[in-house]
């Protein structure tokens, strides 16, 4: 009886052991699971917070060309605006040599000035250029004057006014533009090499 009990007693350890070797293997299964399952979601995490960054730019990029669209939106009419403006400046122009019709360049420059000061309150501005360095981004040269009397690349006479909206250039400035001469050059060449 002692040998049946103690068989006995050895078929229920060995079946605790495998039922013991059984949880573990489940629970080393539930383990990798749950590590994978960690993994996954950190890798939805990322992505979540790069679509929400991605997002973000979005929306601050629509918002800044919300803020352009508003900024500029008037840029048509005023570009249209402009050559009325000038035709004025140029009616005044003529008047002003016949004394006969002070009322009419009063009432001219009374026009004028209601105008630029309507177009000046939405943004637009001459550009003052004589005297300045020319500058491809502001400035439209059509002529080239060989010149010593001044440095090079300097506005000498203003052909078309240019304007800003904004601070952004709507029609640049058509200009005449000082090139200092050959010979002056060759001169000033001459003379550093002598020294």
């Amino acid at each position: 009886m002692g040998e049946k009990l103690n068989e006995k007693q050895e078929e229920m350890e060995e079946r605790e052991k495998v039922i013991v070797e059984e949880k573990l293997s489940e629970l080393e299964i539930l383990r990798q699971s749950l590590e994978e399952k960690k993994e996954l979601a950190g890798k939805y995490y990322s992505q979540l917070l790069c679509l929400k960054a991605e997002f973000d730019n979005y929306r601050k990029r629509m918002e800044k060309d919300k803020m352009e669209l508003i900024k500029f939106g008037n840029n048509d009419i005023v570009l249209q605006l402009i050559p009325i403006l000038e035709d004025i400046e140029k009616a005044q122009a003529v008047m002003e040599e016949d004394k006969k019709i002070k009322h009419a360049i009063a009432g001219l420059k009374l026009i004028y000035n209601n105008l630029f000061a309507v177009l000046k309150k939405e943004g637009l501005k001459k550009q003052e250029v004589i005297g300045k360095i020319f500058d491809p981004n502001l400035h439209h040269a059509v002529m080239n004057v060989e010149t010593d009397e001044c440095e090079d690349n300097k506005i000498l006479e203003e052909l078309q006014k240019g304007y800003l909206l904004k601070d952004k250039v709507i029609r640049p400035a058509m200009v005449k533009v000082s090139k200092k001469t050959k010979k002056n050059e060759s001169n000033m060449q001459e003379q550093t090499s002598n020294n």
